[in-house]
């Protein structure tokens, strides 16, 4: 049940952000774009089943948030080496132009991904689905940063 419960809170976090106030700025530093960083572990014998599952729902997902301004941009990476076996393999990375852009991305992107799988219960199952081919070993968010000009 863990399992399920955490999986499926990522997943709604990636594909659902939720709702974030605005971090203070630095004389050394001016923020830039904030990224949802998961890291995940392919369960054994799950690969195929977990990039099916990527390329059907999350890409397109991802390529309609990006044309319709939700994210920035986004990026799926893989780890060539493990330090343990409880390692992560797979980041997703999803990209915001700002804090600000969260404050509205979960009403609009319930309408793009309800209209995506057809209707809430489809997502539902879907979500569900997905839970026995990866572990979500982290989760976080990270802004990036230039830094500014020595004066």
């Amino acid at each position: 049940m863990r399992k399920i419960t955490s999986l499926s809170m990522v997943l709604g976090m990636v594909l659902c952000a939720p709702l974030l106030g605005a971090q203070a700025g630095s004389p050394n530093t001016t923020p830039g774009t904030v990224s949802r960083v998961t890291l995940l572990r392919i369960n054994p014998g799950h690969g195929d089943m977990f990039w099916q599952d990527v390329r059907q729902h999350a890409l397109p997902i991802w390529e309609e948030q990006k044309r319709k301004g939700l994210i920035a941009n986004y990026s799926v990476a893989t780890k060539s080496t493990t330090e343990s076996s409880t390692d992560w393999n797979v980041a997703f990375i999803v990209t915001y132009k700002n804090w600000a852009t969260l404050d509205s991305f979960g009403a609009r992107n319930d309408t793009l991904t309800r209209a995506h799988y057809g209707n809430p219960e489809a997502r539902t199952a879907a979500a569900t689905a997905r839970l026995p081919h990866a572990d979500v070993v982290s989760s976080f968010l990270v802004r990036d940063q230039t830094v500014n000009a020595w004066h």
